[in-house]
């Protein structure tokens, strides 16, 4: 885990998670460039090794039947990547209030630090038996939290 400084001054800090990935031969389509479906699956690793980071524990979760549901994806592609590059993938927690969490991720290609894909992920933990949202408790939503002091 990184922490930045945020704009508003150094007394507020953003919790930014971070994650390696390598292109793999079979993410490419036949225009030679990765699938611009795989990129939900880069973006959905490192957001699970993000909470896994945080010290969320998902395990636990899981035992509880208690998981993550996305309720809206936007992706903003911003340039092409291609075999066998690496990309490093950012993850931040926003907006977390009740069951729902709003996680910013950025896709970078490690080579030249480009910023190749944007994306938002709109989200709430799911009572797996009730199927009914989970309201995180607070020790869970302060894993979670963007900003520390």
């Amino acid at each position: 885990m990184d922490i930045l400084e945020k704009e508003k001054g150094p007394e507020t800090q953003i919790k930014l998670f971070t994650h390696t990935l390598k292109v793999r031969w079979v993410d490419l389509d036949e225009n030679g460039h990765v699938n611009n479906g795989i990129y939900q699956s880069y973006f959905d690793e490192a957001r699970r090794a993000a909470f896994e980071e945080s010290g969320l524990d998902m395990n636990d979760l899981r035992s509880r039947r208690i998981g993550p549901v996305i309720l809206k994806a936007e992706l903003e592609y911003k340039a092409e990547l291609k075999y066998p590059e690496i990309v490093k993938l950012s993850t931040r927690f926003e907006a977390q209030k009740g069951s729902r969490v709003l996680v910013i991720q950025d896709l970078y290609r490690e080579s030249d630090g480009a910023l190749i894909c944007s994306a938002k992920f709109y989200g709430l933990f799911m009572d797996l038996n009730r199927m009914r949202p989970y309201k995180v408790s607070e020790e869970e939503a302060s894993k979670l939290a963007s900003h520390s002091v």
